[in-house]
C-alpha cells in the first residue's frame, strides 16, 4: 500500500458554499491529483444552497467521480462539524467504481434501487473478486426496506451492501443527492466497489431494551397505529419513562417530535435476539407513531436506550470489526452513523469518529449523520436506525 492509495479527508467551517466546497475537497486530495477513475464523497450539512455547494465541489475534484448528500452533521478524523462540509477522497488505486443516480423514487422504490444498482454493477465492469454496493437515498424516500431488496435482486448474497440515508438538521423538509452532475431530494446512489481484495464492514450499536415487548397491532407502511392494542403513543411513553416534558406529552411541544424521541427509537427483534433501531419521525393527532423506516403488523418492539459509554464502544467495535476482515493494513474507512445517536451521546458526540478510528487502528475515516443507515451482509434485510456502519478499505 502506497501513500498516494491512503483515503483522504478534508473539512470545512465557511459559511459560503462555494469556499466550503473548494476547502474541503483541497484538503482531502493532500496535495495529490485526482484521476477520473477516483472517487469524492462530499457531505455538506443543510445550511448551504445543495446546488451551489455540490457543483462548487464538482469543479474542485476535477476529473473525479463526485457521490454526495446532505448530512445531519459530518466527521472525520480530526473535525466534527454541526454546520460545515467534510470531503472524503477515495484514489482507485486496485478499486473500479460505477456510480449511478435515480431522482424520484418515491413512485417505486424497489424499482429504482434495482435499476440504479444495475447501472452502476455495469459501469463498473461487472462483478470482480469482492464487489461492494454502497447506497445513499433520500431519508424521506419512504419504505427504507424496499431500497435493500431493488439492490438484493441484483447483487445476490454474495455482494455486501452498505450505506445511509441523506439526512438535515431535523426539520423534516428536504434532504439532497448529488452525484453524475445531477442533484436531486428525492434521489438514490449506487456506488458499486470492485476489489481483487476483502472489503470489511462493521455494523453496531449499543443500544438495550427497556420497558417490556410490544406487539405492532396495527401498522400501515411506516405508521404505527397500535401497539399491544393501545394508541402507538400512548404505550410508548407507558414504556418509555417520565423524562419526557409534559408538552411533548400534551402534543404541545412546537418542536418536531423526532427530536424528542431522537434518544428513545424502538428497536426491532430479530431472529436471534437482537434489535435493529427504527427511530420515530413523528406523532398523529390520533395517537400514531410515525417512523422513519417501515414496521409490520405482529413485529415484536421494545423502547430503546443507551448511555453514551455503550454508543462509544459499539463504534469503535464497529470499526475494529470492519478492519479485522482486511488482509492488511486498512487504507481508511468510509463511516455511516445515525442523528439518533446525537441525543445520547450528548456532548461526547465528537468522540464516536475518534473510537471508529481507534477500531481501525488509527487509520483515517470520515463519514456522516444519517436519517438511517444501510448495512447487509447475509440475507436479504439490512436496514438500519441508530447504529454505526464502517466500510474499511
Amino acid at each position: 500500500m502506497g501513500e498516494r492509495d491512503v483515503l483522504g479527508h478534508g473539512s470545512s467551517r465557511n459559511d459560503d458554499a462555494y469556499a466550503a466546497a473548494e476547502e474541503c475537497v483541497r484538503q482531502a486530495f493532500g496535495g495529490r491529483e485526482p484521476t477520473a477513475d477516483d472517487l469524492v464523497l462530499v457531505f455538506p450539512t443543510i445550511h448551504y444552497d445543495p446546488h451551489l455547494f455540490f457543483a462548487a465541489a464538482q469543479r474542485a475534484a476535477g476529473n473525479a467521480q463526485v457521490v454526495g448528500c446532505t448530512a445531519y452533521r459530518s466527521f472525520t478524523s480530526d473535525a466534527n462539524l454541526v454546520r460545515g462540509a467534510v470531503a472524503l477522497y477515495v484514489p482507485a488505486a486496485d478499486l473500479r467504481f460505477g456510480v449511478a443516480i435515480r431522482d424520484g423514487i418515491h413512485r417505486d422504490v424497489f424499482g429504482a434501487a434495482k435499476d440504479a444498482t444495475s447501472a452502476a454493477r455495469e459501469r463498473a465492469g461487472g462483478d470482480a473478486g469482492h464487489s461492494v454496493l454502497m447506497v445513499i437515498s433520500d431519508g424521506f424516500a419512504g419504505d427504507q426496506r424496499a431500497v435493500v431488496r431493488g439492490c438484493y435482486t441484483v447483487t445476490g448474497a454474495t455482494v455486501p451492501m452498505i450505506g445511509g440515508a441523506a439526512a438535515e438538521d431535523i426539520s423534516m423538509i428536504a434532504t439532497y443527492q448529488y452525484a453524475n452532475g445531477q442533484v436531486t431530494t428525492n434521489g438514490m446512489i449506487a456506488v458499486w466497489i470492485n476489489s481483487p481484495r476483502p472489503l470489511g464492514i462493521g455494523v453496531a450499536h449499543g443500544w438495550h431494551p427497556i420497558g417490556s415487548p410490544m406487539i405492532v397491532t396495527r401498522a400501515e407502511k411506516n405508521v404505527i397505529h397500535e401497539l399491544d392494542g393501545r394508541p402507538a403513543v400512548e404505550a410508548y411513553f407507558a414504556q418509555r419513562g417520565t423524562d419526557l416534558p409534559s408538552r411533548v406529552r400534551d402534543g404541545l411541544w412546537e418542536e418536531p417530535f423526532a427530536r424528542a424521541a431522537l434518544g428513545h427509537p424502538l428497536g426491532l427483534a430479530d431472529t436471534v435476539g437482537r434489535f435493529d433501531g427504527r427511530h420515530i419521525l413523528d406523532r398523529t393527532p390520533d395517537g400514531a407513531l410515525v417512523m422513519f423506516g417501515h414496521v409490520s403488523e405482529h413485529s415484536v418492539v421494545q423502547v430503546m436506550a443507551g448511555n453514551h459509554q455503550d454508543l462509544l464502544e459499539a463504534s469503535r467495535r464497529s470499526g475494529a470489526d470492519a478492519a479485522g476482515q482486511l488482509d492488511g493494513p486498512p487504507r481508511g474507512a468510509i463511516v455511516f452513523s445515525c442523528a439518533g445517536r446525537a441525543g445520547p451521546l450528548g456532548k461526547e458526540i465528537e468522540a464516536e469518529a475518534v473510537s471508529v478510528g481507534e477500531g481501525m487502528g488509527g487509520a483515517p475515516i470520515g463519514g456522516f449523520f444519517t436519517y438511517g443507515e444501510f448495512a447487509r451482509v447475509t440475507g436479504s434485510t439490512g436496514f438500519h436506525n441508530a447504529t454505526v456502519v464502517t466500510l474499511a478499505l
